[in-house]
Parts: structure tokens; sequence; C-alpha cells
């Protein structure tokens, strides 16, 4: 029996993903086929220096990413900033984060699920008024191979991941060669272009608001470490390195696509076909269409195999109910698997996700706020702790990274804190429906890391 137990232990860690698998997953959880759009949401209010505030919302998300590769060292279990929550401000805060973290995943999965048909209409308009069959079929068939464990789920992630990097980094590549030719051609002068009647701070914080949609999604490692082997070293490297490679395909799709048509960004409806096709010719626009094809099919997966253990962690920390955790033979979560997919499919034929899509953008700082946070706190509490990696300048770049994203929430729309604070009451009252009479007693029992 114990020898049949260290096997099965042996192949689900040899399941798991490596270094660079996780790096991989980390890029496939960022780059949707949100870059194939956004080219025209970034121009619109700034033109050509839209790049510069890229730059900027890059750095942003690096000190982010920062805080949570830092935290990622303390903890090497699934739930990303749910745990470090726990470990740095105890049960209370820690489910506050969790409880709105998953409701966050499981929205923008059924966003990204109605955005799969949406692609699959577009290069197949056959299909046109299906949309509902193909996205529930999707998450039918995604339960089913995560429940067939970890090992297919993680073979289809680093496909798709591939494939869809393969349009992304030569239209990049090529992008490098045309740049000069654009600058030359006058596409970047006057480097600035205000919209008629718009001021430099609004445009910049809007413009800022959009490229941030693009970069989201930086967190999902740290939600599915314990899949990842050796994660207090391997998360926190494969969090900067997914988002290093993310930031330079960005700045570089957005400025091969100015480079190459310019102000006529606005008038067409594919940027960045329209300027591959003037690259390398008619054979640039399917490579494009079946890249964001592919690209969405990638952040499916992705979000398939991360949403179902967010809800797992919440169990396996006695947050939720046990039963959510239990795993199979394969060491899936069976059924927060199933419950996840059910929540997906009742949120698609409700059909009102762009509102809930963006709570869910005012819902993710939840996530970033107290993992920053929790950098200083953890800091102050495991002084003597040898993480893989620290967040150098002592406590400054945790504090810029909560002061830059209370101001993304409020640029965004005043209103985003009155959301916030109803979802808190809302996770609260959950927190003490389900543990109200253990909270003196278990006051004084600190978890260790």
């Amino acid at each position: 029996m114990k020898d049949a137990h260290k096997q099965s232990v042996q192949e689900q860690e040899k399941a798991k993903f490596s270094f660079a698998g996780a790096t991989l997953y980390g890029i496939n959880a960022v780059i949707g086929s949100g870059i194939f759009l956004l080219p025209q949401k970034i121009y619109t209010g700034l033109g050509p220096a839209s790049l510069a505030v890229m730059l900027g919302v890059a750095i942003l998300v690096m000190l982010l990413s920062a805080c949570l590769a830092e935290t990622a060292g303390y903890v090497g279990k699934n739930g990303g900033a749910m745990q470090y929550t726990k470990a740095a401000f105890g049960d209370f805060a820690a489910f506050n984060v969790g409880l709105l973290g998953w409701a966050v995943t499981i929205i923008a999965w059924a966003a990204m699920l109605a955005g799969f048909a949406k692609m699959v209409v577009i290069t197949f308009p056959a299909l046109a008024g299906n949309e509902l069959i193909i996205s529930i079929s999707m998450v039918i068939l995604l339960s089913l191979m995560n429940i067939a464990g970890i090992k297919t789920s993680k073979i289809f992630t680093l496909t798709a991941t591939v494939a869809k990097l393969i349009p992304i980094v030569t239209f990049s590549l090529c992008a490098i060669f045309f740049i000069s030719g654009g600058i030359s051609r006058g596409n970047f002068t006057p480097f600035l272009q205000l919209e008629a009647g718009g001021n430099l701070f609004n445009s910049v914080a809007s413009t800022a608001i959009y490229i941030f949609y693009g970069f989201i999604g930086f967190e999902t490692l740290s939600i599915v470490a314990g899949e990842m082997r050796n994660p207090e070293k391997n998360v926190p490297r494969a969090i900067l390195g997914s988002i290093s490679i993310v930031s330079i395909l960005y700045m570089l799709i957005i400025a091969g696509t100015i480079a190459m048509i310019g102000g006529r960004i606005m008038q067409t409806g594919a940027p960045v076909q329209d300027a591959f096709v003037e690259m390398i010719g008619p054979v640039g626009a399917p490579l494009v269409t079946y890249g964001a094809l592919i690209s969405i099919t990638g952040l499916n997966i992705g979000e398939s195999i991360m949403v179902p253990r967010f809800g797992a962690a919440l169990a396996d920390e006695n947050m939720l109910p046990k039963k959510l955790g239990e795993t199979n033979s394969k060491g899936a979560p069976v059924i927060a698997i199933l419950i996840s997919g059910a929540i997906a499919i009742v949120l698609l034929f409700s059909g009102s996700f762009e509102i809930l899509a963006a709570f869910s953008v005012v819902f993710r700082f939840f996530q970033y706020i107290p993992t920053a946070l929790a950098v200083i706190k953890l800091r102050k509490m495991y002084p003597e702790k040898k993480v893989t990696f620290r967040v150098p300048f002592g406590p400054v770049i945790p504090v810029l990274a909560v002061l830059v994203s209370l101001l993304m929430i409020a640029g965004d729309n005043l209103m985003n804190f009155v959301y916030g604070a109803a979802g808190l009451v809302i996770s609260s009252s959950v927190y003490y429906i389900l543990h109200g009479n253990k909270t003196h007693t278990h006051h004084h029992t600190h978890s260790h890391v």
C-alpha cells in the first residue's frame, strides 16, 4: 500500500509544471485575445504617446508582481493572495480576500468563455447564433478534462500557449525591423495626440486602465502554486519572468501596429491583422485570426485549472466546507470543479457579465493590495526566512503598489469604492455565518509558515 501511495505521490509530482512550464503558464494566463483588440483603445486618447503609458503600466505590474513573487516565497500552496493574507493577517481577512477572489475568477472565466464563443463565430461565421451552446460545451469539456487530472490539462495548456505565441512572437520580431520605417514615415509624430477636448490626466488614466486590463492574470501563477514543482523557488522566478516577457511582447505589438498603419488604427476593426498584412502579406490576417482563437482557448484551459483550485484552497484552509477540497486519485478537486463550472454556466445564461467583468477588475485589487501589505508584515514576522526573491528598497515598492492600486480603482470610477465595500459586507457576513461561533476561541492560534 505504502509503495502504491508513494508512487501516486511521485506521479502527481511529475505531472506538475516545471520552471519553464510555470513561466509558460504565467504567459498564457496574461495574454488573451485582448491584445489583438487593445491597440485601438490604447491609441484613442494619446496617439503614439500611449507607448509611454504602457511602459508605466508595465512597471506598475512589475511592482505588484514583485510583491507577489516575494510573498510566494513564504507559502508553497494553492490560493495566492488568500494564503499570504492568512499568513500575515489571519483568517478573517484571508476569508474576505479568498471568497471575493474566487468570485472574481469565476466571473472572469465566464467572460472568457463568452469571448471564446465570439472568436469561434468570427472565425467560422456559419456558427453564428450558437454562442451559448459553444460556451457551455467548452465548460463541460474543460471540466471533464480537469477531472482527468492536471497532467491532461497541463499538456493542453502548454500546447495552446506555444501555439498562440507563434503569431505573437512572429509579429513582435517583424515589428523590430519595421519600427524605424514607421518613424521615418511620420507615424509617430506628433508623439502626443490628445483627443479633441480631452485633458492629459484623464487620457492617461483611462489609457492606463485599458492597458492594465491587458496585464490582468499575472496573479494566476500564485493561485496554482501547489501545481508547480518546488513552488517557493520556482513561482517567484516564473512570475517575474513571464511578466517581463509579456511586457516586451505587448510593447512591440503596439509599436509595430502604429509603425505600419499609424492613425488608420482608428478606422479599422482589426488593427493587428491589418498591420501584419502590411508586414508579411495576405497570410498575416488568418495567422492573427487563428492566433486569437487559440489564444482565448489557451486562456480558458488555464482558467479551468485555476478557478476550482481557488475554491478548493479555501476548503483546505477550513474556510469553506471540507467537501469542496476533496480530490480524486488524480489530485483533481472534483466538487470544486463541478461547482465552478455550474456557476460559470449560470453566469453565461444571465448574459450580463459585462457589468460583472467591470466589478471583477475592482475586486482584483482586493488580491493585490493585501499581497503588497503582506510583504511588509511577513518580513517583520519572519526576519530570518530566506526567500527566493526579495523586493528591493524596503517598504517603498509595496507602499507604492498600494497607492497606485487605490489610484487605479478611483481613476476608473469613484463608485468602485462603494462596490468594493458592498463586496466586503457580503463576504464578511458569510464568514460570520460559517465561523461566527469560533472567532474568539481561535483568536490566539497563529498559523506558522
